[in-house]
């Protein structure tokens, strides 16, 4: 008899829970059109849809709509990254795939919204106290998830593994914020290439020197 009594009460957990992921959408957008610092409570209410007290119900201070809008983040691009492993394409050269697959994320809406924050908090102690703990975390879900997707790589060499997967990441990251004012899209695609033959190189001199099978599935 109490289940019709309940339905009530679970419809508006669930409007509230739908109210709430509004709103850290709506805060991350700001953070991709707007900037962190124009970011304000109600520029967030303006573009969820909702009052200035509905953001402040929800999330009492900026630091608690920072927080939980950056884990967010975080949640978000684990569960993208397994997603990408996961379902990446049976056959498909492994190498080619991580280069491809990272300038992928890289040039993500939300790897913007983060590029945004982590530019703000050079100055902003607050936000580098939110956005470091979060950053450490992805990172090691990252390095655990990578062992084990490209396990051959790092058996090999661990060293060179890692030294690898930074280099990759850091040119990446470095190529999606950079402002490239002729020849975008070829000077792009050569650095993708380029670091794709460099990869290859490193792994097929390491397999030899190892005498491993050269496979890249």
């Amino acid at each position: 008899m109490s289940e019709p009594q309940d339905e009530p009460q679970k419809g508006k957990r669930r409007r509230s829970l739908a109210t709430r992921q509004d709103i850290i959408d709506a805060t991350i957008a700001c953070f991709i059109d707007i900037g962190y610092f124009r970011t304000t409570t109600t520029e967030i209410a303006r573009k969820a849809g909702v009052t200035r007290g509905a953001v402040q119900h929800y999330f009492p201070t900026t630091e608690h709509v920072l927080k939980a809008s950056v884990d967010y983040l975080v949640d978000a691009w684990i569960e993208a990254f397994y997603d990408s492993v996961e379902n990446s394409s049976t056959g498909k050269d492994s190498i080619d795939f991580a280069v491809d697959n990272l300038w992928a994320f890289v040039n993500d809406p939300l790897y913007i919204a983060w590029k945004e924050l982590v530019a703000a908090a050079r100055t902003d102690e607050a936000l580098r106290e939110i956005i470091e703990p979060a950053a450490g975390r992805y990172e090691q879900v990252r390095r655990d998830m990578g062992n084990e997707a490209y396990g051959a790589f790092r058996d090999a060499a661990q060293e060179k593994f890692s030294l690898n997967r930074d280099a990759l990441r850091f040119l990446l990251e470095g190529m999606s914020s950079s402002v490239l004012t002729y020849e975008k899209d070829q000077r792009i695609e050569a650095q993708l290439k380029r670091a794709k033959r460099i990869l290859h190189a490193e792994w097929e001199q390491e397999a030899a020197d190892q005498k491993i099978p050269v496979t890249h599935d």
